[in-house]
């Protein structure tokens, strides 16, 4: 259509994009309107049948979401059992011999005629996908799509969820927009193989049951190798980044045993634990079974993580503050040099040229440092997320927590799913703690009448969030209780706006 100045671009997944840059002008303009007087009975009546318009627009019988039995979409996602045959991991930077992909098979279904569906498949990094956007033709009722797509783990560090997500947004004919999603479950042999168990560790948790410990060739059998016999009470993990976790079921009581040198990598094996051993006797329909933790809250090892994070972060501060000098300076430069250019009679550069090459050197070797500094803070958050879900596996056995005080601990300790220099985890999980200090873990009113800065920034360092949480979970030892429920209806919309 005449189109000037089409950006056309092309990713490194195949996707076309055509990109029209502005607007046109509209020439149209408002025509005068001649005076005349108000009928307003017309008027009335023009009203009344636009209202008649908007209560049919607005009806609600296409726009609430009908019940599961009656979806117009659904879309399922089913994970392969076994590891690709041949692995589909691209330009991954695990520096393991190989790195292994999973299967998952999407399946659209759709009951009506739905438009131009969007199909997203989201997996956290450090994990990654094949190909993670499909769009599709508009879909005629009782027709469906397949998708095939592999996930792997892409970056050099351990993923601290193992859980993916298939997101399908679509139009209904009437115009509205609609989404459909489902979960999945990756399996752990993904990032980690079976290895030999080591018996030396910094760190050790133990899990209580109240069933007799079940043998890991029923509950572990992709990771037993039946040819060596001490395998059905002890079990070696090796991660595909380089650590080690081991297993160990007791023989005389009914006690589990995790350990490892990195905190962060107790996390994955606890979970996958708890989930078998819940699934096992979900099958033997025993629903009495019960996980308890009755140990110390490793807070100390916690703190590490979060002090390692942190000063990632007062680095990368640094050297944003560094980067803008030298391009400040750099400018400087660059105008002393064209100034000179531009004279007729030429000045000597004095050394300016020398001057333009070794700033430029600095500007390249700081945004080098800054990009490894990102890579590392990245790094650092990803362990950082794996203990917190420990942290929060741990307090929820220890205490016993209901479902929804667990979904509360987890919004609080876990609020962002990205951490950025403008938001960062430290200071929201500090509002965040400090809110539930003073409302349903507080001791006075005296405590409640305390006020949360309305503006959330960077702090100085992380004495006050440490020991916000050690209060926190010293108020949980003495029968506190995580409640969003208060008479105050601004606590309510606290929460809600955080």
């Amino acid at each position: 259509r005449d189109l000037k100045g089409v950006i056309v671009t092309l990713s490194d997944n195949g996707h076309l994009q055509c990109s029209y840059l502005g607007t046109d002008p509209s020439v149209f303009q408002v025509p005068k309107v001649d005076s005349r007087e108000i009928n307003y009975e017309d008027f009335d009546a023009e009203m009344k049948e636009l209202q008649k318009i908007i209560r049919e627009a607005t009806k609600t019988q296409d726009t609430l979401p009908k019940s599961e039995k009656h979806r117009d979409l659904i879309v399922t996602a089913e994970v392969s059992p076994d590891l690709d045959a041949e692995s589909q991991a691209i330009d991954s930077e695990v520096k393991a011999e190989a790195v292994p992909s999973v299967t998952v098979k999407v399946l659209i279904k759709s009951r009506v005629t739905v438009q131009k569906p969007n199909l997203v498949v989201c997996v956290q990094a450090p994990l990654a996908v094949t190909c993670d956007q499909f769009i599709f033709d508009d879909l005629e009722p009782d027709s469906s799509e397949t998708v095939v797509v592999s996930v792997f783990l892409k970056g050099n560090c351990s993923p601290s969820e193992l859980e993916g997500d298939c997101v399908v947004s679509y139009n209904m004919p009437t115009g509205i927009m609609k989404v459909a999603q489902c979960n999945f479950r990756l399996p752990l042999r993904l990032i980690c193989s079976p290895s030999h168990p080591s018996k030396a560790a910094n760190h050790k948790l133990t899990i209580d049951t109240n069933k007799p410990p079940i043998s890991f060739i029923t509950i572990f059998p992709d990771f037993v190798d039946l040819s060596e016999d001490d395998q059905a009470n002890v079990l070696g993990f090796q991660f595909l980044t380089g650590s080690k976790t081991t297993l160990l079921a007791s023989k005389t009581s009914q006690r589990y045993r995790i350990q490892s040198d990195q905190l962060e990598d107790l996390w994955l094996i606890t979970k996958e634990l708890t989930l078998r051993l819940e699934e096992h006797f979900k099958k033997q329909n025993c629903e009495e079974f019960m996980c308890t933790f009755s140990g110390s809250i490793p807070l100390q090892e916690y703190f590490e993580l979060i002090d390692r994070h942190f000063e990632l972060r007062l680095n990368a501060e640094k050297f944003q503050e560094l980067l803008s000098e030298r391009a400040v300076q750099f400018r400087a430069i660059e105008r002393r040099l064209l100034t000179r250019f531009k004279d007729k009679n030429p000045a000597p550069l004095q050394h300016l040229d020398t001057l333009l090459e070794g700033t430029f050197r600095e500007v390249i070797a700081l945004a080098d440092a800054a990009e490894e500094n990102q890579t590392n803070m990245f790094q650092a958050f990803t362990k950082l997320k794996s203990a917190t879900h420990l942290v929060i596996l741990l307090i929820g056995l220890w205490q016993k927590l209901s479902t929804d005080q667990v979904a509360i601990l987890e919004a609080t300790l876990l609020p962002l799913a990205e951490d950025t220099q403008d938001l960062g985890w430290e200071e929201t999980v500090d509002a965040a703690v400090s809110y539930l200090l003073r409302t349903c873990l507080s001791k006075s009113s005296k405590e409640q009448a305390l006020t949360i800065s309305s503006q959330l920034c960077m702090p100085k360092d992380t004495s006050r969030l440490k020991k916000n949480i050690t209060l926190f979970c010293d108020r949980l030892a003495k029968g506190g209780r995580l409640s969003l429920s208060t008479d105050s209806t601004t606590h309510q919309a606290a929460v809600m706006t955080g």
